[in-house]
């Protein structure tokens, strides 16, 4: 009887098992093994922003590894970038004087399109943001310069997250 008995735990394990949904390697559904990242184009007026933003985005597909990272000849696939808007938005405001704000939020916002090279397709077209909290004492210029990065670092992630996550 022990051995019915551990036959029939075997197969209720692996039944179990069978239903769950993880597996190894990418989880794209988009079947994209590699791709190139040319630079985002900025159609706003801050300097430098597309050098963050698309150092940002190269970093967090290689990070993740799922996706190599290639030049655009030898790329199955093809993200292209507009930097569209960006803003700073007051979060807080000091307690003795309510017209300045000591903490805001800084946006950005880009168009992405994933384009497959073999085919032509969009594997992807639509609109991400990013942003970042950051409070500034005397220099705001110098608070704002660091929280750039930070924002560039969340529109990154949104990006990859979506291409990388087959869900």
């Amino acid at each position: 009887m022990t051995t019915v008995l551990r036959l029939l735990v075997a197969a209720l394990a692996a039944a179990f098992c069978a239903g769950c949904a993880y597996r190894l390697g990418p989880t794209s559904t988009m079947n994209v093994r590699s791709i190139a990242v040319p630079n985002f184009h900025n159609k706003t007026f801050e300097p430098r922003i597309s050098v963050q933003v698309t150092t940002a985005v190269i970093k967090r597909i290689q990070t993740d590894g799922s996706i190599r990272v290639v030049s655009e000849g030898a790329a199955d696939a093809t993200l292209t970038g507009d930097i569209v808007f960006w803003s700073r938005e007051p979060l807080l405001y000091r307690s003795d004087n309510t017209l300045t704000a000591k903490a805001y939020e800084l946006h950005i916002s880009a168009h992405v399109v994933l384009t497959d090279n073999r085919t032509g397709k969009r594997l992807l077209d639509g609109d991400f943001g990013g942003k970042a909290q950051y409070f500034f004492g005397n220099d705001m210029t110098q608070a704002e310069r660091q929280a750039f990065p930070l924002a560039a670092e969340d529109l990154a992630r949104r990006i990859t997250d979506r291409i990388v996550d087959a869900w």
